[in-house]
């Protein structure tokens, strides 16, 4: 069904995706957004596929899973201003709504900015500021040891390399003995 008004007015499918937007603003506006590295867009990638784009929703006529979702430069945001739409957290939510969007539409819908992407994002933003993840609820946490637990800890390493070569020694030591019969075996006349 195609609606037609005039090229001044917009139509009310139309009004009622911007005011979808609107409302995405307007959460966005009072959230203080942070920086994001590329170790916590890779998690929260990952954890926004798993958590939206799962088998599930997908249509029947798609047997495989969705894709592992790429970083793209613009969602990393070290420096600069985090708040804008078009790096960070509102990029990498916006860029990852579209494409758990297209996933559940087939791949066949390329009607991108659509009340239902736009749904899609507004609930995908209340998961990613319910998470805490711009408090930094997916950063990795730094561990700090002693000089005797880094030396600890490299003695570990070392003794289970010396495990792992004297394994395969011993399967190397058995391959020789077997094929040593299988020669002795077919040298015979």
């Amino acid at each position: 069904m195609i609606i037609t008004t005039s090229d001044k007015e917009p139509s009310e499918y139309k009004l009622k995706t911007s005011f979808k937007y609107a409302e995405i603003n307007e959460l966005w506006e009072k959230q203080t957004i942070t920086f994001i590295t590329k170790a916590e867009c890779r998690k929260a990638l990952d954890q926004l596929t798993f958590k939206f784009g799962r088998k599930k929703f997908a249509p029947p006529n798609i047997r495989w899973n969705m894709q592992k979702p790429r970083i793209v430069k613009s969602m990393i945001c070290l420096s600069g201003d985090p708040t804008t739409l078009s790096k960070g957290w509102r990029d990498l939510i916006h860029t990852i709504s579209h494409w758990v969007y297209n996933y559940r539409k087939g791949y066949k819908n390329h009607f991108g900015h659509s009340y239902q992407q736009a749904e899609l994002e507004l609930e995908i933003s209340k998961f990613v500021i319910s998470s805490g993840w711009l408090e930094g609820g997916l950063k990795s946490k730094v561990i700090i040891l002693t000089k005797e637990e880094k030396r600890q800890k490299k003695l570990d390493h070392l003794q289970n390399l010396i495990n792992k070569w004297q394994r395969k020694q011993k399967t190397a030591n058995t391959f020789i003995r077997k094929y040593t019969k299988k020669v002795k075996y077919h040298t015979k006349k």
